[in-house]
């Protein structure tokens, strides 16, 4: 079947940016991903490979160049006798997202047994992801902050480049895998053979050896020290969430991307508040006479105190709410209120004098109970 134009394989005009170049491609390759293609696999697999060569093209400058001015023949000696293949394909970054993404889509790219060929060493495998705490006072969920942490980090080795061979010095290829990076055994089962693929013990699926390892890294190619990261700490973030840096975790051998950060926050607690979302509530005892009167007292918030008014014949237990006193949503400006529960406090004992006055305010209420003397007198007298 005779090759159809690099642009209308991609669908992107001439004078198409390499940007647009690039989004198109990748749209296309989640079109044929293997996962979801909808076409017979092996019309999916020559429309994925149809794809890839027009972006092979496309996305270098300079054959691009040679292809809009000669057409096929301008870059047919880039394929070599058998045509494009993978171990053409110089782009595989382009498609990092779609291989993080699915085992499978990895896997069809991955050894030499894929569907097109494969490239043979196996993907350079991504680094640890490093985790860390980070204590904050419980105001941090009001305004957010800024706070410094200190971070373990794995870095590409300098004095060996990360190749983990003594000041960079090349590497040989590896006589079990021939530079695969994976090595094929076969199995007897019967009237059957079994193929197993799997890495290569000796090079690690590197495809290569080191001769001298590196003094510096002991022949790991990364060196590990201690990084000081500042981190973005949002409004009404809540005790316990975890926040991700992306890329800030360890490097991954043999070039793969570097991990994750994650940073768990934990809020310190405020004596007498209890928060719960937006609200925090809290709770104060006021003397009888501000129950009965009236008056101001002062109550904890997250921030520090407010003045609460307390209004003429408060009862026990009464909830007073103080608007955008507690904490904002993240991404959102409005803050939740202070609820606070007042309590009264009651005199355990009263002066003869306070007895009287209770006495003459609230009429019988306080007398003394009557002795059973007294009580057998009234009887006998009428009384």
């Amino acid at each position: 079947m005779p090759k159809r134009d690099y642009y209308e394989v991609l669908g992107v005009p001439k004078g198409a940016s390499p940007d647009e170049v690039k989004s198109a491609y990748r749209r296309l390759a989640r079109q044929y991903h293997p996962d979801v293609a909808k076409e017979n696999p092996k019309v999916a697999e020559e429309k994925f490979k149809e794809i890839s060569e027009a972006y092979e093209v496309l996305a270098d400058p300079q054959k691009r160049q040679r292809y809009d001015a000669m057409g096929f023949s301008g870059v047919e000696t880039e394929f070599g006798p058998g045509g494009f293949g993978w171990q053409n394909f110089t782009h595989m970054g382009d498609l990092e997202d779609l291989l993080g993404s699915s085992p499978l889509f990895r896997q069809f790219f991955g050894g030499f047994g894929g569907p097109f060929g494969g490239i043979g060493r196996t993907p350079a495998r991504r680094g640890h992801d490093v985790e860390v705490t980070v204590r904050l006072p419980l105001s941090a969920a009001i305004r957010g902050a800024r706070p410094t942490v200190e971070v373990p980090r794995s870095t590409p080795c300098a004095d060996c480049r990360g190749t983990g061979a003594r000041d960079g010095t090349a590497l040989e290829t590896c006589p079990d895998c021939h530079g695969e990076g994976q090595v094929r055994r076969v199995q007897s089962t019967g009237f059957a053979q079994l193929l197993t693929i799997g890495e290569c013990p000796r090079c690690r699926g590197t495809g290569r050896r080191i001769l001298e390892k590196c003094a510096t890294c002991g022949g790991n190619g990364l060196r590990t020290s201690v990084e000081r990261i500042e981190i973005t700490v949002p409004p009404g973030i809540e005790d316990g969430a975890v926040l991700r840096v992306p890329a800030h975790g360890m490097a991954g051998p043999r070039g793969g991307r570097p991990g994750d950060l994650f940073v768990q926050v934990e809020l310190e607690p405020v004596a007498h508040l209890r928060r719960e979302g937006r609200e925090v509530f809290a709770e104060t005892t006021i003397p009888l006479g501000v129950a009965l009167l009236g008056g101001e007292v002062t109550v904890p918030t997250v921030e520090g105190q407010a003045k609460l008014s307390i209004p003429v014949g408060t009862q026990p237990e009464t909830p007073f709410r103080l608007r955008g006193e507690g904490f904002p949503r993240i991404g959102g400006s409005s803050r939740g209120d202070l609820i606070v529960t007042v309590h009264v406090e009651i005199p355990r004992s009263l002066s003869g004098r306070e007895k009287d006055l209770v006495r003459e305010v609230f009429g019988t209420v306080g007398r003394p109970a009557a002795t059973k003397r007294e009580t057998l007198w009234r009887r006998r007298n009428g009384g």
